[in-house]
């Protein structure tokens, strides 16, 4: 079969940018590196809004940053732990995860990624006014945030982030607890408070 000159051109743009998209789909999946005996099993970390950048500038799509209405300011405060795993083989993963904050107070409560998706679908009615930063937030979510609060998880190390939402103003000071329990009955514990 002979092509024309032009669907020659559409195939191979075509052809570059599957490669480009299936790239980028791959790089920006949870986990990327085989498993190093030379480092822990599981860290957590607090990461700071700030860190969380690259995911994009404003909450329109970047599910890390608090949503923010103008004259009115943010109506919802995020705490995020950074949990990293590093699996020699595949594992069942329990994720415990609370917060206290003092009596009379609204409490954050921990989000899994359904839970994370719904809740920027109802402050964004559904994708709002602009549907591709909505879509390209809810990928970030699916590819960054915890699965469930029960998950199997491959070997080698992933990064996956843990969500706090409150609603603000928030009393302090609020401890966070985070414990990840693997199948063998190991656990590890992150505990802070902000004040």
């Amino acid at each position: 079969m002979i092509f024309g000159r032009e669907k020659v051109k559409r195939v191979v743009l075509w052809s570059v940018l599957g490669g480009v998209l299936f790239g980028l789909l791959m790089g920006s999946c949870a986990t990327s590196q085989p498993y190093d005996a030379s480092i822990p099993v599981v860290s957590m970390s607090h990461v700071q809004e700030s860190d969380l950048s690259k995911y994009g500038a404003s909450f329109a799509e970047n599910p890390f940053k608090e949503p923010n209405i103008v004259f009115i300011g943010k109506l919802y405060e995020f705490y995020i732990v950074e949990i990293s795993l590093n699996l020699e083989q595949k594992t069942q993963i329990r994720i415990e995860a609370s917060a206290k904050a003092p009596p009379e107070a609204g409490t954050p409560v921990p989000y899994n990624q359904e839970d994370l998706i719904h809740f920027w679908d109802i402050i964004s009615n559904q994708g709002g006014p602009n549907p591709a930063q909505h879509e390209r937030r809810k990928r970030t979510i699916e590819d960054t945030v915890i699965p469930d609060f029960e998950f199997s998880q491959r070997p080698g190390q992933t990064t996956y982030y843990l969500v706090f939402v409150g609603k603000r103003p928030i009393k302090r000071p609020i401890s966070y607890d985070v414990t990840v329990v693997l199948e063998n009955g190991e656990s590890f514990l992150f505990s802070e408070t902000v004040e």
